[in-house]
């Protein structure tokens, strides 16, 4: 069914009729698509066919906006009648031309003349021209909405000078019909809002240019710029801050602006500061960081929290960063624990970096020297109370080379750090304290003459679970030092917790039948690949990073898989 229709008086007709009267009274006015558009309409009363609005304009090559307000201007004639509303197909009635009761509503040009004039002009600024048609728009809008004609052309001057040449009618005049509904139809009160937009309009030029944005400004963006003025930020230190941005946008500029806000910093000069400062101690955390293994997305809070206050210490950079290794070594691998170090250091008043240096210095060798007893005695894991026992063995005027004759004879004992303590300090008593002064035999113990068999099984499964311990320890304590060298690199790291989150996703795929499967599949092969390729850049592979154990049978278990004893410990 078509859109258009007679009114019941209208009469139906086998052929397209013109009446005279519109020719010579309402055509010469009007526009040429307006003129198609009443005909083609008129065309359709009569012709029947399902005819939409959309297929009209397709056929009169222009868009259903300009068909709707071709229709609105034929009904201020009276000779049609739009009964669609908002929410319903549009519906348009013809009235019959002899019978119309309504006079032509003919805007008189010469009345505005000297808007015209001038619209004309700005326009032309930007390569637009004004022809009729257009500007009888602008001068039935001037009539129908309560705006005087000098405060219109400011909204319209102030939207092409926004806009260019890709300006519009229809941009102006919802522009205009804002400032309508908010009072502002006078040219003092258009002047006194436009006030602030046009005042700000080089800042935020600028603004916009030094984070690399394309488009032009809008209102919300002066909006957003004069709030932060209200702030109390002077021009020069909202433009510093997006200079220090380079690349962004007003929300990621924001950002910025909320944290100077909290510290006080509203001038170039103290934007420039703070932001140059936050940038280095931001740099410093992601480096602390990377030494302790450890990821950090967003240094703020660590920053705050900690990197602050070591500064504040009179810590150097280079202190901190070999302190943060140290904790690594020592399996401290946070902040806290690096804060807890650094604490330590400032309450013992060992600030400068060559005292810092120097104490580092002297805990890497125990450390060496720590890690040389573990391969020995196959202790799991560093222990502050083994630590501290070195330098008591020391004190005892004992080499290193002592210390690890001691780890020698620990080494298969249950508590191998006691042993060697027990051993040191009978050497000690006896005045042995040199390799050559070891006596070559140990004066064997009175075997008691009966054992109780419970005991004797007890200690047995006691000096099996600590082979198989210090067994296991050993081939993991070798495969975690080749694992944070590798995790040392950022790539590495990356992939293999890519990698913990692909399996996640195939384990749930595979559970629900996902179509993604291959897919994921593929993407996980791509990554263990990658994985590969990084670990032979780094001069290892796959099996250094992985527990290489002794027994193959039974991974240093003790136990096979069918649950029988492994022959290892015998052989």
């Amino acid at each position: 069914m078509a859109f258009c229709a007679f009114a019941k008086e209208g009469g139906d007709n086998a052929y397209t009729s013109l009446d005279n009267k519109f020719i010579v009274k309402y055509m010469p006015d009007a526009t040429d698509l307006q003129v198609k558009v009443y005909l083609y309409g008129l065309f359709l009363c009569g012709s029947g066919s399902d005819f939409t609005l959309s297929s009209m304009a397709e056929v009169l090559k222009t868009d259903e906006e300009s068909v709707k307000e071709a229709f609105a201007y034929w009904q201020d004639y009276d000779l049609v009648q739009i009964l669609s509303k908002d929410d319903e197909p549009f519906y348009v009635e013809y009235l019959p031309v002899r019978a119309s009761s309504g006079k032509p509503k003919k805007i008189k040009y010469e009345k505005y003349a000297d808007f015209n004039t001038e619209l004309q002009r700005k326009l032309q600024k930007v390569g637009k021209p004004l022809p009729y048609n257009e500007a009888v728009k602008y001068m039935r809008f001037l009539e129908e909405n309560d705006i005087q004609p000098m405060a219109f052309l400011l909204i319209a001057e102030y939207c092409i000078n926004k806009q260019g040449e890709g300006v519009s009618a229809y941009y102006i005049f919802n522009k205009a019909k804002k400032y309508i509904q908010n009072g502002w139809t006078t040219y003092d009160l258009v002047e006194r809002a436009l006030a602030g937009y046009n005042a700000h309009e080089k800042e935020v030029s600028l603004l916009f240019s030094a984070l690399s944005l394309s488009r032009k400004a809008d209102d919300a963006d002066y909006a957003v710029y004069q709030k932060w003025l209200d702030q109390g930020f002077d021009k020069g230190g909202i433009l510093a801050a997006a200079k220090h941005l380079k690349k962004g946008t007003l929300q990621s500029l924001a950002l910025v602006i909320e944290e100077l806000a909290e510290k006080a910093k509203f001038t170039a000069t103290d934007v420039k500061n703070y932001l140059s400062e936050r940038e280095e101690l931001a740099n410093l955390t992601f480096r602390v960081a990377k030494k302790l293994g450890v990821k950090v997305s967003n240094p703020a809070p660590f920053i705050d929290e900690y990197i602050r206050k070591w500064k504040e210490y009179s810590f150097e950079d280079e202190s901190i960063l070999d302190a943060a290794l140290f904790c690594l070594r020592t399996g401290k691998t946070d902040f806290a624990s690096l804060d807890d170090f650094l604490e330590k250091l400032f309450t013992d008043g060992i600030l400068s970096l060559e005292a810092v240096s120097s104490l580092l210095k002297e805990k890497n060798a125990d450390l060496k020297l720590f890690s040389k007893i573990q391969d020995l005695c196959g202790i799991p894991r560093k222990s502050e109370a083994g630590l501290s026992l070195l330098h008591v063995w020391r004190g005892w005027n004992f080499s290193d080379e002592m210390i690890l004759e001691g780890a020698k004879r620990a080494a298969g004992t249950a508590s191998p750090i006691p042993y060697i303590n027990k051993i040191l300090a009978g050497w000690k008593e006896n005045g042995v304290f040199s390799v050559a002064a070891i006596p070559e035999t140990v004066p064997a113990a009175q075997k008691p003459t009966f054992v109780n068999p419970a005991v004797e099984a007890v200690n047995a499964k006691a000096d099996r679970e600590n082979f198989y311990a210090a067994r296991r320890a050993k081939a993991e304590r070798i495969a975690e030092r080749y694992l944070q060298k590798a995790m040392g690199n950022e790539e590495f790291a990356s992939v293999s917790a890519e990698i913990t989150r692909m399996q996640l996703q195939l384990a749930k795929a595979e559970m629900y039948g996902d179509a993604n499967l291959p897919t994921l599949q593929a993407q996980e092969t791509a990554l263990k690949k990658r994985k590969q390729e990084i670990l032979k850049e780094m001069g290892l592979t796959e099996a250094h990073i992985i527990p290489q154990y002794a027994c193959k049978k039974c991974n240093d278990t003790g136990f096979l898989q069918s649950g029988k004893a492994c022959d290892c410990y015998k052989a």
